[in-house]
């Protein structure tokens, strides 16, 4: 077929430019992770066409394009990229400009053929115009740490001149240490640069100490200093970590500097690297602070491959400790609250079985706790076949309901999905017309649909009503209405909210019958 006859290459062409798309234009392009070498080459001309300053197209059809296109290129990582598409995606992600939210999935459809040529032209980008986003670099270097079957030959030593950018430095340290401790290399990719390497921890130790002398706790929350603590801080574990696999002992010295500073995560490492270079210190250190949850694992971990395990108290090993510790670490990410609580206090235990896994699994409730000046900020999140949390308080449900919403809200199946009620068709709006009098039956008032959702072919109503007087969110389908009130709750349950609880209850009851 030439790229003339595949009208679905027409169509994403035509939605490409067309400014007034549907909110579900990006939602059927499964075949695009398939499609003819010559059809992704005329898809990405037709993106370079586009005027940057006025992309006529919506975020979520450009982020979707691009995530299927990583799939093709995974699917290419035998042959990668021919030289025309290569530069393609090299002048796209010029054009997009530094602060593109989907910049760093070209650099990740380059990295993922695994190909010298295309690791050649990943490698210029990165260290000649980094993207600015962390959670981004993690993305685009994504493929270079999900696999062992490729030469990293082409990423050095270049590679290693983009650790002069802040946004990229800690991600790099990490792929040569990681390439280390799987022995893809025969040395550390820095071993030319180890003095240098250390020289620079030597700093960041010295500019973490100064900010933390200088600047008081709320003072760190402003956004320019936070991120230039976590930055500081991330590139220094990834050089604790590198230094102890170097192997220099002239790096001892600035790991004891580190092993004196606050931060947990950063004393793991350099207690961890003291360690190796058989430090005492390290390992009393180490061993010690697998009483705090957020680094409990990576402790668990060191000490297990250094022989230390016997050294670890017993009650920080157990199926609970390491659930708490899942839970603070996830709660501790940039992407979450930042840092970890200051209280875990578990809520409920129980073995069940749940959706995606043969046999029962260990599920953890925890109540976690963050003290704020305008209060303390609580509510309950998950562990064992999940770690999430929502924003949303759900302290007054039950422990059912609360394991309901997480389950509802893990669940992906294609017979179940919801949509927005205003890009419902026809036939869907008599559904939710139909539902609407169930709510009115029932005796609810003042209702705004929010969306209309299919569980298993069975229709269901998310909508915001008012029951005796108090508003709230109800969930309905033609058997049964689910109702959560919001009075009086400053963080109460949204639509996503309730209708994961409901998909949730028909799951595990099913899988707990």
């Amino acid at each position: 077929m030439s790229t003339t006859d595949n009208p679905r290459l027409s169509d994403l062409l035509s939605q490409i430019r067309d400014p007034a798309l549907t909110s579900d234009a990006w939602s059927r392009l499964h075949w695009l992770s398939r499609a003819a070498e010559a059809d992704v080459e005329r898809l990405l001309a037709a993106l370079l066409e586009c005027p940057t300053a006025r992309i006529p197209w919506r975020e979520g059809l450009l982020a979707e394009v691009f995530r299927q296109l990583c799939l093709w290129s995974r699917q290419a990582a035998g042959r990668g990229w021919s030289a025309a598409n290569r530069d393609q995606i090299v002048r796209l992600y010029g054009a997009l400009g530094p602060a593109h939210p989907s910049r760093s999935q070209l650099l990740q459809m380059l990295a993922a053929t695994l190909q010298a040529e295309d690791l050649a032209a990943f490698t210029a980008l990165l260290v000649e115009d980094p993207p600015r986003d962390r959670n981004g670099v993690g993305l685009a270097l994504g493929p270079l740490f999900q696999t062992k079957n490729y030469d990293p030959a082409p990423l050095f030593p270049r590679l290693l001149d983009a650790v002069r950018h802040s946004s990229v430095a800690a991600a790099i340290i990490d792929l040569c240490n990681y390439l280390t401790r799987e022995k893809l290399m025969a040395e550390h990719p820095a071993t030319p640069r180890k003095g240098q390497l250390i020289e620079l921890l030597g700093e960041l130790v010295q500019r973490l100490a100064r900010l933390g002398e200088t600047t008081d706790v709320a003072d760190q929350r402003l956004p320019e200093v936070a991120l230039q603590i976590e930055e500081s801080v991330s590139l220094t574990v990834a050089l604790c970590d590198a230094c102890a696999l170097l192997g220099d002992k002239n790096a001892i010295g600035k790991l004891h500097q580190a092993l004196d500073l606050p931060h947990r995560r950063l004393r793991t490492e350099a207690a961890a690297a003291l360690a190796r270079f058989d430090e005492e210190v390290g390992r009393e250190v180490l061993t010690a602070l697998a009483a705090e949850p957020s680094c409990r694992l990576r402790v668990l971990a060191y000490a297990e491959e250094l022989g230390l395990l016997d050294r670890v108290e017993l009650q920080f090993q157990t199926p609970v400790a390491r659930a708490e510790a899942e839970l603070a670490l996830w709660l501790a990410q940039p992407t979450q609250i930042g840092f970890p609580p200051v209280r875990l206090e578990l809520f409920d235990e129980r073995s069940q079985y749940w959706p995606g896994f043969a046999d029962p699994v260990g599920c953890f409730l925890f109540r976690f706790v963050y003290p704020f000046p305008a209060g303390d900020y609580s509510n309950l999140g998950i562990a064992g076949p999940l770690t999430h949390a929502f924003s949303a308080d759900l302290a007054d449900l039950s422990p059912d309901d609360i394991y309901a919403a997480f389950a509802g809200w893990q669940a992906e199946h294609e017979d179940i999905f919801e949509r927005d009620v205003e890009v419902l068709t026809d036939s869907d709006r008599i559904d939710v017309v139909r539902l609407e009098r169930r709510l009115r039956d029932a005796g609810y008032e003042g209702i705004q649909s929010l969306q209309l959702g299919s569980f298993f072919g069975e229709k269901m109503l998310i909508a915001r009503a008012v029951r005796d007087g108090q508003a709230g969110i109800a969930v309905a389908d033609p058997q049964d209405v689910l109702w959560f009130s919001s009075a009086g709750k400053s963080r109460p349950l949204g639509g996503t909210e309730a209708c994961c609880i409901y998909k949730g209850r028909k799951l595990l009851r099913s899988f707990n019958a």
